[in-house]
């Protein structure tokens, strides 16, 4: 119930004021008991609405920010002192083959990366739990027919975790729960972030497996939203969450890092839902693991599913604009488009630095043919990212649809695809696409078939594209088909019974 009086707005219309326990703990993607308990025993500024005793709990975002930094300078560790291999347990031969693996930066390398990332990205950072804002756009996905999630997943009790036998070292949870506060931010600075103080909670504790499981989550985000190479990127995540779950069996996250980075680098289906399905079992409330599992659903074209795992992530963190984002863009796919195209508009509009709204708009628009549109989607995403590939895009569609309509726009678009294609900025997927809409298949399929060797993931919907049959019939896309179907693990079949939006061919 919201307060009266002067405090009136403490609950409603205020983005700083995250009310309740869950609220505070989404703000750092932590549970209710360790808000709490930062509360009691490191002054965590919690605030209390005037009134009587039990009076509902609320904080300032911008205090919780000034809170941590303070909690890092005072706990952070001198890595300059440290020598690479205390990454671990030295006698730990499984761990020392992870620190040769996957090289952890140091606070130096990560600042010498982070001052790379800001030459396109803006220095500017969403607060993870957001708003009242954001309600609209969650009553709207509940609109859509998504009620019957709640009889396919089985919740339980949100403050009722499993006991965890470790006890992080001093020092090391601080380290932790910083990186985690960056790691939600979704952007290449702050992933750059994360890593650097997921990778000093190790230093502090080699056996902190909340830390590796972190570890592993940042690569797995990387290539998305730093523009890191897929296959390594991934493949650090892959050995992170595998040292992750050598240390606890038990834990969720590491399990659905790791279900992530087979799905997106190996294309194992089987395996990545088995560790999707470990993950839910042993933590029916991760939000997050709904999440992921539904994104690699959208990709398979299995949209029934899909929705269902999406509305109950939403229903477990209803204030995670990430999550509402990929709702509205599955709904648009998979069930209401108009409706999931409103919901992202309306995010983009309440959540200006966050990337991903302008980027579905930006592809779901070009797969409509809504070009227009389509351009402004692209400044859009440019002027958040404003990485040097996504300007040049914006400028370049912009300059050619205004010059020659859709065909100005399309040559534009390959011939910016083109460049980022060589520099190894897009795998050849796009390009591809451009080219059967210019009417030149023989040129796609040599940037198809280089997608395949760069791993994306779209790829496994092609053979099941309407538009794609045609292409069939040509003997060299049909050897493409079959490389991509052979490429597959767990002898996937796809048989839509709605074909995703994103995947259309525009006219």
């Amino acid at each position: 119930m919201a307060p009266s009086g002067k405090n009136a707005n403490v609950f409603k219309g205020n983005p700083d004021v995250l009310a309740t326990w869950k609220g505070i703990a989404s703000h750092f993607g932590c549970n209710v008991r360790t808000v709490r308990r930062y509360e009691q025993e490191r002054g965590l500024p919690v605030h209390r609405a005037p009134g009587r005793k039990g009076s509902t709990v609320y904080a300032r975002a911008s205090e919780l920010n000034a809170w941590l930094e303070s909690r890092g300078k005072e706990q952070r560790p001198d890595l300059a002192s440290l020598t690479k291999g205390a990454v671990g347990h030295p006698s730990d031969a499984q761990n020392n083959s992870l620190s040769a693996e996957v090289t952890l930066p140091s606070a130096t390398t990560s600042s010498e990366h982070r001052a790379k990332q800001t030459s396109f990205l803006r220095r500017r950072t969403w607060v993870f739990a957001v708003s009242a804002l954001l309600v609209p756009t969650v009553v709207l996905f509940w609109k859509l027919g998504n009620h019957q999630t709640a009889a396919a997943t089985t919740i339980a009790p949100s403050d009722a975790p499993k006991a965890r036998p470790h006890i992080p070292a001093p020092g090391a949870e601080d380290l932790f729960l910083r990186g985690r506060y960056y790691w939600n931010l979704r952007t290449a600075d702050g992933l750059a972030k994360a890593i650097d103080f997921y990778t000093q909670a190790i230093v502090t504790d080699p056996s902190y497996a909340d830390a590796y499981a972190g570890l592993a989550e940042s690569y797995d985000l990387l290539p998305q939203f730093g523009q890191a190479d897929l296959g390594d990127s991934l493949r650090k995540a892959e050995l992170a969450a595998d040292r992750a779950i050598a240390l606890d069996p038990d834990l969720a996250a590491a399990h659905g890092a790791k279900a992530f980075a087979l799905f997106y680098r190996d294309w194992d289906i089987a395996d990545s839902d088995a560790e999707f399905r470990k993950a839910l079992a042993l933590d029916p409330n991760s939000a997050q693991a709904h999440q992921w599992y539904a994104s690699t659903l959208e990709d398979r074209l299995e949209g029934a599913e899909c929705l269902k795992q999406i509305g109950a992530a939403l229903r477990l963190s209803p204030a995670s604009a990430a999550i509402a984002a990929d709702a509205a863009l599955f709904n648009a796919n998979f069930g209401d488009f108009d409706a999931g195209m409103k919901a992202l508009k309306e995010i983009e509009r309440t959540q200006p630095t966050l990337a991903t709204p302008a980027y579905f708009l930006r592809e779901l628009d070009f797969a409509t043919g809504n070009y227009a549109a389509y351009v402004a989607d692209a400044r859009q995403y440019a002027s958040i990212t404003r990485a040097p590939d996504d300007v040049a895009l914006a400028d370049a569609v912009a300059r050619g649809w205004a010059q020659d309509g859709r065909t100005g726009l399309l040559r534009a678009r390959a011939k910016v695809l083109k460049a980022a294609f060589d520099h190894g900025a897009d795998s050849g997927y796009n390009l591809g696409l451009t080219l059967l809409l210019l009417g030149r298949p023989n040129e796609a399929l040599p940037y198809f078939r280089a997608a395949v060797n760069r791993r994306s993931i779209l790829l496994i919907a092609l053979p099941h594209c309407p538009w794609a049959k045609t292409l069939a019939r040509d003997p060299g896309y049909a050897a493409l088909f079959a490389q991509i179907q052979e490429r597959l693990h767990g002898g996937y079949v796809a048989d839509p019974a709605v074909f995703p939006v994103k995947l259309r061919l525009p006219q």
